[in-house]
């Protein structure tokens, strides 16, 4: 083949004509491809403006304005579907059609979840903005919605959570073994922290003892210990999260034992300090805490669904907002580092009529 003034050759390497064919095609489209994607020649095409896209996310995220975890899953759909459907297409040439093929194609790779889709044509849509700002699309076309149904997170009664606490006892105290990691005490203090603190169990995997302050206030009652988390690198923000006094409690324990150990340095890690890989660290506390709700018998809730790791902060939340005295959902969602949308949605749609009964019987009092 005769490109850019110089011939190519490449052997179809067998003697069949008919996948010599095939194989001549292939080779034809590859070459066609690679000219498409000169960035320096077609400067209006998806692939280009998904570059000029990747650089300015780059430059958020040295900035500290944009986390990195975000840049990473951005290129991660945009190499696996999102790149070899739009990448030779001009932006200009891009259509609600498009991205009603896009949807399809999608679908007919794998099983896929609305949620999923949505957040490709997220990504989809970034590249399309980079496209405009640059000129070379007036308008960003119109996309497909979808009804995205929310799936409320299954959290632990109390009756549930006392005897969560009760059998994470027992298992230490027999010694149990999990994948050749003994089950400790170490792993009931992780629950009753995780449920005292709002912050998820990937920011306490990261979470070190510089990250902590214990705080005492002095009240009305007498003094409350309290704890102040800063995640460093929390999956939304950067910001002080206040707990419960009772994970100032399960902290002491923690220091105590760490101490013990001489891993209660401030750079330390709080859980499972003995893992250097954090990834490691937080995938033997999902296999413990998995093991131990086979045990208790706890693995799924009423409605069939299976509780993980993160069940333990959707109780947190919950029980705030069950048992406080009129706590401020605005303040309880800034807390946990998420938003109020995201709370009602997911976390606190368990609140049946039920659970707030004394307000719904309630009546205002007459002057």
């Amino acid at each position: 083949m005769f490109v850019d003034r110089k011939y190519v050759r490449k052997s179809t390497k067998t003697a069949d004509r008919k996948e010599a064919l095939a194989f001549a095609k292939a080779f034809y489209d590859s070459i066609r491809i690679s000219q498409r994607l000169d960035i320096s020649v077609h400067t209006d095409t998806f692939f280009a403006c998904a570059e000029h896209l990747r650089k300015r996310q780059e430059m958020l995220v040295a900035t500290g304005q944009r986390d990195k975890r975000i840049l990473s899953e951005d290129e991660r759909k945009l190499r696996a579907d999102i790149l070899p459907f739009f990448g030779t297409k001009g932006v200009a040439d891009i259509t609600a059609s498009t991205l009603d093929e896009y949807v399809a194609y999608l679908a007919s790779k794998k099983q896929i979840k609305p949620t999923t889709i949505s957040k490709h044509l997220v990504v989809v849509r970034k590249v399309l903005v980079e496209a405009q700002r640059r000129n070379f699309i007036k308008a960003i076309p119109p996309f497909p919605t979808f009804r995205v149904k929310d799936n409320p997170r299954p959290y632990f009664t109390e009756d549930e959570y006392r005897k969560l606490r009760s059998v994470a006892k027992r298992l230490a105290k027999e010694g149990a073994v999990v994948r050749g990691v003994p089950f400790t005490e170490e792993m009931y203090d992780f629950i009753v922290f995780a449920m005292n603190v709002f912050v998820r169990p990937s920011d306490l995997k990261l979470l070190r003892h510089r990250d902590i302050q214990v705080v005492t206030d002095k009240r009305e009652r007498g003094s409350v210990s309290y704890l102040t988390l800063i995640p460093q690198k929390s999956k939304t923000v950067v910001r002080e999260s206040i707990s419960m006094p009772r994970a100032a409690v399960a902290y002491e324990r923690i220091r105590r034992r760490a101490e013990v150990k001489g891993t209660l340095k401030a750079s330390d890690f709080v859980f499972f300090a003995q893992y250097p890989n954090r990834s490691y660290a937080l995938q033997t506390i999902r296999r413990q805490f998995e093991f131990l709700l086979e045990q208790a018998g706890l693995r799924q809730d009423r409605l069939g669904r299976n509780r993980t790791l993160y069940s333990l902060r959707h109780s947190a939340l919950m029980y705030r907002f069950l048992h406080g005295d009129n706590v401020d959902i605005f303040v309880l969602a800034r807390n946990a580092l998420t938003s109020v949308d995201q709370l009602e949605r997911f976390y606190l749609s368990h609140a049946a009529s039920r659970d707030k009964i004394e307000t719904l019987h309630s009546f205002a009092r007459r002057g």
